[in-house]
């Protein structure tokens, strides 16, 4: 049997500003900030990958030991799954990226997730997420 793999949510926006993570859930209101090694795991994931695969491909870009990566990424993995950030992926993915041993490696910082919910209620209000698939301005039926 082959390892569950996941992939970001499609109800979930996010951007990369300054080495950060910033996602929004547009069912829920809430946003999270992914930082440390997080936007490393969220780049891979973007693609669809397996605990394993995500794993070895933060080895190939941080200096640590793999019992160290592996632990913050299961943690990680669990706290992305548990906030809806993340779902399981039926499809195969590309292979996740590799640093491909060029260079010295980042020195490792566990990867950190932060819910907020203060902007909750505009984000909530906002109608631009309230489109079909022929996206906005045009709303959902």
């Amino acid at each position: 049997m082959s390892e569950p793999r996941f992939r970001l949510s499609p109800e979930i926006v996010h951007e990369t500003v300054d080495g950060e993570v910033i996602a929004i859930d547009l069912v829920s209101g809430s946003y999270y900030s992914l930082a440390g090694s997080g936007p490393a795991v969220w780049e891979v994931l973007g693609n669809g990958a397996s605990e394993a695969e995500i794993g070895a491909a933060l080895r190939d870009r941080f200096d640590a030991d793999g019992e160290t990566i592996a632990g913050a990424v299961s943690a990680l993995l669990g706290e992305l799954r548990e906030s809806g950030l993340i779902v399981s992926d039926e499809l195969p993915g590309e292979p996740a990226p590799t640093a491909g041993g060029a260079g010295e490696k980042a020195p490792f910082e566990a990867p950190r997730l932060e819910r907020y919910t203060d902007m909750k209620d505009y984000f909530l209000l906002d109608p631009i997420h309230e489109v079909d698939t022929a996206g906005w301005p045009r709303p959902a039926a």
